[in-house]
């Protein structure tokens, strides 16, 4: 769900920096036509489309399939650059737009998409798709084109500035961009690279002392047990990766994709009807952010919420329930080591048997100025396994001297239905999970309430049936016998319905009991977010209002369990400065507030203390790798230092034997030399809002005054990884964070006429546009209330333009 176009705007896209500050100062610069009348070819009959203060389109249509049509072309009107850089990107085609060298991320990026095959899946999908749900994409895309090529608005002048134009887009396109949302949701992908890295580093019997621990709150047992590499570990419960994407290096998971959502019954909430919460974190610092708030309602239906540039809406209510969704990460994807056929080149071995690859040509074309027509070449041949293609064909290091090939399972069992367009029509909790058991392509743990107060949870996509292996590392084929059997079934994946407690939620933590019978991922978000739910909803009674604010929470649940831990090693030490610190630690009430020194110096040493206790046995590439991705490291990390007695703790490149007091001391003095190389030595600076900040870039991704002018800016942020109210930071670039609540939403059933929520930027993703990001100042502030409106009534009071779309044949 995260859109590429956040990390590929960069010189090529300026054409000219004096043109662009000229353009600031002119009227209506970049805008779109709101008021008045516009013809839409194709609609049955006339639309209105309704926008508010904060240009939120709310479409008036009788049919709804007219409303998907007027969705497409508002979709368009407000958010044309970012969908075509989204559909470049799934059909691996950004290189053709930006540029590329040989081995740059660009390149890299379409790499990834062809060998993956995105748009070869979407040609299958989109075969056996069934009538009512072609007939939805299509009604979209008529609307998306007629204002394509539409000579009566103006497009966004990102085009100018990056030299192309927009394209039509087919109803392959847009499954394209479908499953490119997919694989972001598709589990532990880097986590098996990393675990072959450190396997490969030092042997199956250190890397089970450091594998993933998942915790899932819920079990009564707290511990159970998991099979992996043929040995027994212990996980915890919990579980995220995010989206992979190709950089200069190759394949890595960069993101952490995350979320919270929650439902709490009408018992519960003291009321009638069921409240929703719901706060995707993902990266969203290039403004607008990924998504599109709108209304749709015709004679049938009512529904208000955010799309991701696909039909409908995925996150919102109706007139009968209210949806949210998380990053389930169900582990749909396997690494395989592959044999190739010493005796034929052509061919891979499974046991003794030789099987022929399947060969695919993909052909990228590479903008280049220097060439005949303006373009070159780059031809790539992906070989395919029975299992999928071989990856390490194009990046060799993947393997660390290994072949390997990747499988997903949503390639695997894909349907004739999507989903979440019957999900916008559901009237019961029955419904809502019949559509999202449909749901194939996209990992997701959804939320729903309804409006006679019930509640559930459930996750959709598909997952395997594990006969062998468990997916934490790549598998080993030895034979021609399948290690998956299957897919879990749909009704059978993880989740609950009427919990006895009120409530139910999710925060990328294993959601699979102790007592499931499958393989559901073995790779998992720490499972403080969710831990710290659990405290909040012990309440009796929880209202809107408590649900809206526990979505600020700033208590870290990770620091209440070790930086007690951290401030007695400190105590003991020589040096005044340490102890300081120590005192500053074991005063502080774990809350990470931007006003506070404490989060800052409890952030730095943890880091610290992490690259000590790994980095002599794993080396500096294993540990880099291994630190890069939190979900792999940190919820076993909490675990070895409660414990206090890990052998992981001794530096093995000194003599002298370390415990976990003496490394903590070390990390303390490392992390007070660091904060002053990078800060200086006023202790003010230091504080967690001067160095925990989101950077937000406006559409243009540019720097200095011109990065100014269009749309950069910062914002101090309280919250961490750890905590309820989410700003998450790369291990190795502190403390910049970059995952973040893209929405947050709080939908009562109880209320007819709003639904409070707000986004971190803006409804329109156009440079210039005053509604680029003027929602920044509430997202920031949780005091702030802003909606979006769902009576005729309330739309009407708050109507600030009137656009009237009608059918060319009228």
């Amino acid at each position: 769900m995260r859109l590429i176009v956040r990390i590929l705007i960069g010189a090529a896209v300026l054409a000219s920096i004096a043109l662009a500050t000229t353009w600031l100062f002119l009227p209506g610069l970049n805008d779109r036509q709101t008021k008045g009348e516009l013809a839409l070819p194709g609609l049955k009959a006339p639309v209105r489309v309704i926008r508010d203060e904060y240009a939120t389109p709310y479409i008036y249509a009788e049919s709804i399939e007219d409303a998907l049509r007027a969705q497409g072309f508002v979709a368009g009107q407000d958010r044309l650059f970012q969908l075509e850089t989204s559909k470049r990107a799934a059909t691996g085609r950004l290189a053709e737009i930006f540029g590329a060298g040989e081995n740059d991320a660009v390149l890299n990026l379409d790499r990834e998409a062809r060998v993956i095959g995105f748009h070869r899946l979407a040609a299958r999908q989109e075969d056996m798709l069934s009538p009512a749900a072609r007939r939805s994409l299509e009604a979209y895309l008529e609307g998306l084109n007629a204002y394509v090529v539409s000579r009566h608005n103006t497009h966004p002048i990102e085009f100018k500035l990056a030299g192309f134009d927009p394209e039509i887009w087919t109803v392959t396109d847009l499954l394209a961009v479908t499953f490119y949302l997919g694989w972001a949701s598709s589990a532990n992908f880097d986590a098996e690279l990393i675990a072959h890295q450190v396997i490969q580093s030092v042997g199956t019997q250190a890397f089970q002392q450091i594998a993933p621990l998942t915790v899932n709150p819920d079990d009564l047992t707290r511990l159970t047990e998991s099979r992996a590499i043929g040995t027994t570990l212990h996980r915890w419960a919990g579980a995220t990766a995010a989206p992979a994407e190709w950089t200069t290096g190759g394949w890595r998971q960069q993101g952490f994709g995350g979320s919270n959502n929650w439902a709490i019954s009408g018992a519960k909430a003291g009321s009638p009807a069921a409240i929703v919460t719901n706060d995707p974190h993902l990266d969203s610092r290039i403004l607008p952010g990924p998504w599109h708030p709108v209304g749709l309602i015709t004679p049938t239906m009512r529904v208000v919420g955010v799309s991701a540039g696909l039909p409908g809406v995925v996150i919102g209510r109706n007139d009968h329930v209210a949806f949210g969704v998380t990053n389930a990460y169900a582990d749909a994807v396997d690494l395989y080591v592959e044999t190739l056929d010493p005796d034929n080149a052509d061919h891979y071995l499974e046991g003794d048997q030789s099987f022929p690859f399947e060969t695919i040509t993909e052909t990228i074309r590479i903008k280049d100025s220097a060439a005949d027509d303006g373009f070159r070449d780059f031809p790539i041949v992906v070989r395919l396994t029975r299992r999928g293609p071989l990856i390490t064909d194009h990046n060799p290091e993947l393997g660390s001297g290994f072949v390997l090939s990747m499988r997903w399972a949503t390639a695997e069992f894909m349907g004739s239905e999507l989903g979440l367009d019957s999900l916008m029509t559901a009237r019961t909790i029955e419904d809502a999970l019949t559509a999202i058991e449909s749901v194939r392509v996209v990992s997701l743990n959804f939320v729903v309430g309804d409006v006679t107060g019930r509640i559930a949870r459930r996750a959709s996509g598909v997952a395997p049936i594990r006969l062998r292996g468990d997916g934490m590392s790549p598998f080993h084929i030895v034979d021609g016998v399948d290690n998956w059997g299957g897919r879990i079934p749909p009704e059978r994946m993880p989740g609950e319905i009427d919990p006895e407690r009120g409530w139910t939620g999710s925060a990328n933590h294993m959601t699979a009991s102790a007592n499931y019978p499958f393989v559901y991922t073995t790779f998992a978000s720490p499972a403080f977010r969710y831990r710290r739910m659990q405290g909040l909803f012990e309440n009796p009674r929880i209202t809107a209002a408590d649900s809206w604010a526990a979505q600020y929470d700033t208590l870290n649940l990770f620091a209440r369990d070790i930086a007690p831990i951290l401030s007695d090693a400190l105590a003991e030490a020589e040096d005044a400065e340490l102890r300081d610190l120590g005192e500053i630690l074991a005063n502080w009430d774990y809350r990470d507030d931007y006003r506070e020194l404490a989060p800052t110096l409890f952030q730095e040493v943890v880091r610290q203390l992490a690259q000590l206790t790994f980095e002599d046995e794993l080396g500096p590439d294993a540990t880099a790798a291994y630190l890069s991705n939190w979900y792999i490291w940190q919820e076993r990390f909490n675990a070895m230092v409660q414990a206090g007695d890990s052998n992981w703790f001794d530096d093995t490149r000194t003599q002298e034997i370390e415990d976990l007091s003496a490394m903590v001391r070390r990390a303390g003095k490392a992390a007070l030399e660091r904060l002053t190389s990078a800060n200086g030595t006023n202790r003010s600076k230091w504080r967690w809002g001067e160095v925990h900040q989101l950077r937000f870039r406006g559409p243009l991704r540019r720097e200095g005054l011109v990065g100014r002018l269009t749309g950069n800016r910062n914002v101090s942020m309280s919250g961490s990884g750890e905590t309820l109210m989410r700003a998450l930071y790369p291990y190795s670039e502190p403390f910049d964070s970059k995952w973040f609540a893209s929405l947050r939403m709080t939908a009562d059933l109880n209320d007819p006429e709003k639904v409070r929520a707000v986004l971190p930027g803006g409804a329109v993703g156009r440079t210039f546009n005053p509604h680029l990001a003027d929602q920044m100042a509430h997202w920031a502030n949780e005091n702030a209330e802003i909606y979006w409106w769902f009576s005729d009534e309330a739309i009407e009071a708050n109507a600030e333009s009137v656009l009237l779309l009608t059918s060319s044949e009228h």
